[in-house]
C-alpha cells in the first residue's frame, strides 16, 4: 500500500497561475558579481553566508499551505513560486553554515519539524521604492489576525529510494519548499503542529502587506544562530545526503 503523502508526491498536476496579463514572464534581476550562482533563480552570498532566491508572487489572498512552492506545482495554495531547484536550495542552506534537522513525523507519535531556525527577508520594488519585510508578516493566523511568531526551520525534506534510479528521489521536488502546514516533504517547515486538513486550515495570506500579484521578489535566507562553517560541496548539483 502506498503511503498517502507519497501519492500526493507522485500525482502532481500543474496548477494554473492567474496572473495579470501585464505580469512579467521572465525575471530581469541581475545578481551582484559577488554572488555565486547555484542554479536557476538561486545564489549564495559568500561574504555574508546568505542564500538568495528569486520568486514570483502568485497568490495574495485566501488559505495557505505554503509560503513558497516550486513553479508549476502548488500555486493555488502558496504566495510565492520559484524556478529554483529544490536540491540546490537544500545545498545552498548548508552553505550558510547549518545542517538539516528532520521533517515532521506522524509515527509512532507526532513530532513537529526540527532544525536550525532560518530568518527569511523578502525584498522588492514597488512604486519605484525599495521595500523589505520579514517573510513571517506575509502569513497571518486566520482567527487572531497575528503574523507568524515562529521562524521556519531547516527540516531538510527526505529522500526516497526507488529501484532502478541512480539516486534517491528528493521529496521536495514535488513542490513543498517552505510550508505553513506540516508536510514531511518540506525543506523549511514550522516547528509547531500545523495542519493540511482542508477543514481546519489555520493560515491565510496577509493581503495588505504583500507585493503586487505577478511581481518578482528576492528572498534572503540567514541562519538565526549560525553553526560552524562547513566545507562547500564539490558541485552545487550534488545535494547533501540525509
Amino acid at each position: 500500500m502506498i503511503a498517502p503523502w507519497l501519492v500526493g508526491l507522485v500525482l502532481i498536476a500543474p496548477s494554473p497561475v492567474q496572473l495579470p496579463v501585464d505580469a512579467p514572464q521572465d525575471d530581469s534581476f541581475q545578481a551582484p558579481e559577488s554572488y555565486r550562482p547555484l542554479g536557476p533563480a538561486l545564489w549564495f552570498d559568500p561574504e555574508s553566508r546568505r542564500l538568495i532566491l528569486r520568486a514570483q508572487v502568485v497568490r495574495r489572498e485566501g488559505f495557505l499551505e505554503h509560503l513558497l512552492c516550486l513553479r508549476h506545482s502548488k500555486e493555488h495554495e502558496s504566495i510565492l513560486a520559484t524556478r529554483a531547484t529544490p536540491r540546490l536550495i537544500h545545498a545552498g542552506l548548508i552553505l550558510t553554515g547549518v545542517e538539516p534537522g528532520h521533517p515532521v513525523r506522524y509515527r509512532p507519535e507526532f513530532a513537529p519539524a526540527a532544525g536550525p531556525e532560518i530568518a527569511i527577508t523578502v525584498e522588492w520594488v514597488e512604486d519605484n521604492q525599495p521595500r523589505s519585510a520579514d517573510a513571517r508578516t506575509f502569513v497571518q493566523n486566520e482567527q487572531t489576525g497575528e503574523s507568524l511568531k515562529h521562524h521556519w526551520v531547516f527540516a531538510g525534506s527526505m529522500e526516497i529510494d526507488r529501484p532502478g534510479l541512480e539516486q534517491p528521489l528528493y521529496a521536495a521536488d514535488g513542490g513543498d519548499l517552505i510550508t505553513v502546514a506540516n508536510f514531511p516533504e518540506a525543506i523549511l517547515d514550522l516547528p509547531i503542529a500545523s495542519t493540511a486538513d482542508d477543514q481546519a486550515l489555520n493560515y491565510v495570506a496577509n493581503t495588505p502587506v504583500l507585493p503586487p500579484l505577478g511581481d518578482f521578489v528576492t528572498l534572503i535566507f540567514t541562519p538565526v544562530k549560525p553553526q560552524e562553517p562547513v566545507a562547500e560541496p564539490s558541485s552545487p548539483s550534488e545535494a547533501p545526503g540525509r
